[in-house]
């Protein structure tokens, strides 16, 4: 760390040496960083994003605080020692000065663009400091991406901050460096879009990417298993988490001794049954088929064949108004094979609540690894021509479930 004192490496030495007890920081671009000086220019997840980033880089970071965080007393001795630049924002200039000083001198200097923590995980309006700072000083800057600390007891997750459990320990996050930018190419719509970009870059690092969608599914079902989960608007009935999880693996079990084959279709309104069907199928580590009962004969036909299915899974008076479709040679009905299943379901709904996640999912033979392989066939109208196979990955699955989780700010 050039030009920092005996006593600041020490420091930084110490504080890294604990942080790294909580946090398992993965950096991914480093080659990017220059050698020397640098504005870096950070989202803003939570409190303690400035450690993040102090974890993930090779060299000492001086940041730009807010004067009025910058003074208090309870801070400001060790935002002193670690030379943060204190910037008042109606009278920024002197902190404007300070910091192109520090990147002429060699230094990292860091300013976070948005000047504020996200309310919601996602990248919030950038402001103009960074681009003041950047042409004072004609300073390259480098867009840098902190991936993985939504959801964090620092972050606004659920409404509030700090007042929650952390969910891992130790936790791991992803910081992205991008590719330097010259202080004429660094406006806030470039800066933007370099973000969203490493944003993705950071996304496609995460290791539950490459897990099976199964897996996922029972983890997620065993928290809170008396909670309701399913209501079927055709009949009110509900179907707490736990229940669920034990009728699919019954369910899932006899598939996986009498279904050999690799799809199995579901031919089912939107409905409990539907949720039970393609979970079992995808327990059985078996890809579920959502055949268009709407359709033609024709283009069920045809789904039918090019997906080479065998089984399908339905129910008997479902099945009786759909007597014009080219049904498979094996058909599964729910309502007459799960009241049979009643034994099973009431041990592996008992055995969902107790036993572990992990030896769960070695008891069920479920795959560790799902990544880009097939998890969801889907068969377009056919209303051009012959349907289509449309096949969602397990990556594409999970991808699609954590979005939708941090846009709903849970």
């Amino acid at each position: 760390m050039p030009g920092d004192s005996a006593i600041e490496r020490a420091f930084y030495f110490l504080a890294c040496g604990v942080a790294r007890l909580v946090y398992r920081v993965k950096a991914i671009g480093i080659e990017n960083l220059p050698s020397s000086g640098c504005l870096l220019v950070p989202n803003h997840i939570t409190w303690v994003d400035a450690i993040i980033l102090q974890l993930a880089s090779p060299r000492a970071v001086r940041f730009i605080i807010d004067e009025e965080f910058y003074r208090k007393p309870a801070l400001q001795p060790v935002l002193r020692m670690v030379r943060a630049i204190p910037i008042n924002r109606r009278k920024p200039r002197e902190a404007i000065r300070r910091a192109t000083a520090q990147i002429e001198a060699g230094q990292f200097v860091c300013i976070f663009p948005e000047g504020q923590l996200s309310r919601t995980g996602t990248l919030a309006r950038l402001q103009r400091g960074f681009e003041m700072i950047a042409r004072h000083g004609q300073a390259p800057v480098v867009p840098v991406f902190l991936d993985q600390l939504w959801g964090s007891i620092f972050s606004f997750r659920g409404g509030k901050f700090f007042r929650k459990w952390p969910r891992h320990f130790p936790y791991r996050a992803t910081v992205g460096f991008g590719v330097p930018l010259s202080a004429e190419e660094a406006t806030i719509p470039r800066v933007h879009e370099d973000l969203l970009k490493l944003g993705a870059d950071c996304f496609e690092q995460r290791p539950e990417l490459r897990q099976h969608i199964a897996r996922r599914a029972v983890r997620g079902l065993k928290r809170s298993p008396f909670a309701t989960l399913v209501i079927d608007g055709m009949d009110r009935s509900k179907l707490s988490r736990g229940k669920l999880l034990g009728v699919s693996i019954a369910l899932s079990r006899y598939l996986w001794k009498t279904s050999p084959e690799k799809r199995i279709a579901i031919v089912l309104p939107a409905s409990k049954g539907a949720v039970v069907a393609n979970l079992a199928v995808t327990l059985a580590d078996k890809v579920p088929v959502g055949l268009n009962f709407t359709a033609s004969a024709d283009a069920i036909a045809s789904a039918i064949d090019r997906a080479e299915i065998k089984t399908a899974i339905s129910a008997r008076r479902f099945h009786g108004r759909l007597t014009n479709l080219p049904w498979p040679r094996n058909i599964v009905f729910l309502d007459e094979l799960l009241p049979k299943l009643k034994g099973q379901i009431l041990f592996w709904w008992m055995a969902g609540i107790v036993t572990p996640n992990f030896l769960l999912a070695r008891w069920l033979g479920l795959p560790r690894q799902g990544g880009h392989n097939e998890a969801v066939l889907l068969f377009t109208s056919g209303s051009s021509g012959e349907p289509k196979g449309v096949v969602l990955s397990h990556h594409n699955l999970i991808a699609v479930y954590r979005h939708a989780r941090c846009r709903t700010g849970r």
